[in-house]
């Protein structure tokens, strides 16, 4: 996901310098670039993923309000409204969906495995997983976390609240997405057919 972010700023600063940018375009780079500055934002990075993953000619200047429609996509010729998640991202607000599988999401990981060592001491070799951003039916994306156990809770402190979040560490999640066969393309027009008998694991 780090390496897909610098990608994308890289090309939208080209288009800025050239002089080709819309203001959208200009202001999305702008944004995600004081988002990804805020190192104290463990979410910054994701912030960043909703701001560049979408159509050059979308008006979304800023990360969406909580509760509001982080992007859009086009299924069947109509733009339809699609979740972005990333790593760790908070899922409560999707197993309350009346009909999840209208719905979707675009989702994407990248992290590292946790340093452990051996009982002489010695560190074993950690082991970096990627998977690059796919979009899929949300009630085939809860199927999956499911069956990968890749769902965590969340407790907030002091307000005995308890929300579930994706287990942004799951290497069997990682594993499995990899296979996953639609990657996104915000640009692309994907039909409902798309979605449809797909293997998921």
């Amino acid at each position: 996901m780090k390496k897909k972010i610098a990608f994308l700023l890289k090309v939208l600063a080209a288009k800025i310098e050239g002089g080709k940018a819309t203001k959208a375009e200009a202001d999305r780079y702008a944004n995600a670039t004081r988002v990804l500055a805020n190192e104290v934002d463990c979410g910054r990075y994701g912030k960043a993923f909703e701001l560049l993953n979408v159509s050059a000619k979308a008006r979304k200047a800023h990360v969406s309000a909580q509760g509001k429609v982080d992007g859009y996509f086009y299924l069947d010729g109509k733009r339809h409204a699609v979740e972005y998640k990333s790593n760790g991202g908070r899922i409560e607000a999707l197993y309350r969906l009346r009909k999840p599988e209208d719905a979707y999401i675009v989702y994407t990981m990248d992290f590292e495995t946790r340093q452990t060592y051996k009982k002489d001491g010695t560190p074993r070799p950690t082991k970096h997983y990627e998977v690059e951003p796919i979009i899929m039916r949300v009630s085939d994306f809860l199927a999956v976390l499911e069956h990968c156990n890749a769902v965590k809770t969340l407790e907030h402190k002091g307000k005995g609240d308890r929300e579930r979040a994706v287990q942004g560490d799951s290497a069997k999640l990682a594993k499995v997405l990899a296979d996953y066969p639609i990657t996104y393309d915000p640009d692309y027009n994907y039909t409902a057919e798309d979605f449809d008998d797909i293997e998921l694991w």
